[in-house]
């Protein structure tokens, strides 16, 4: 039943969607100077994601993909535009950072609204929930 014979199957889907998510939240950004990355980690300051580790741990799978080490230079380069302020390692957003996170927020839900067109409230939980027990499952066996 798992095993269709197809070439789509979930390992496929999940590697278009992120690469489909990655290019056209960028196009939908790009007025806010975003791309995915950097709206996560914008995103990930503003619900109180408030160090470097922290934002690398919630990304950590994305570090991966991006053949990156950390997402310490994207927080400089908030710090660069006033977007961020770092004491002791704990990172805030300032007024301006605040104001281009409401932009950028405001243009992804109306992004999301769109690639989420048809499916439920429901569907997308449920789709959610198979996907993390799908990974849940991978990573028990990686430990044996």
């Amino acid at each position: 039943m798992l095993q269709q014979n197809t070439t789509k199957r979930i390992g496929y889907w999940l590697l278009h969607l992120h690469q489909l998510f990655d290019e056209s939240t960028a196009r939908a950004l790009s007025v806010v100077d975003l791309n995915r990355r950097k709206w996560q980690v914008l995103h990930a300051v503003s619900i109180k994601v408030d160090t470097v580790a922290g934002i690398d741990d919630a990304f950590a799978p994305f570090l991966a993909a991006d053949r990156a080490d950390s997402y310490r230079p994207v927080v400089d380069e908030f710090k660069a535009c006033g977007w961020v302020t770092e004491n002791d390692g704990a990172i805030t957003l300032t007024e301006s950072g605040a104001a281009v996170h409401d932009r950028a927020e405001s243009l992804i839900n109306a992004h999301a609204a769109e690639q989420l067109d048809g499916i439920s409230e429901a569907e997308f939980l449920a789709a959610n929930d198979v996907l993390a027990r799908i990974a849940a499952n991978v990573e028990k066996q990686e430990k044996q």
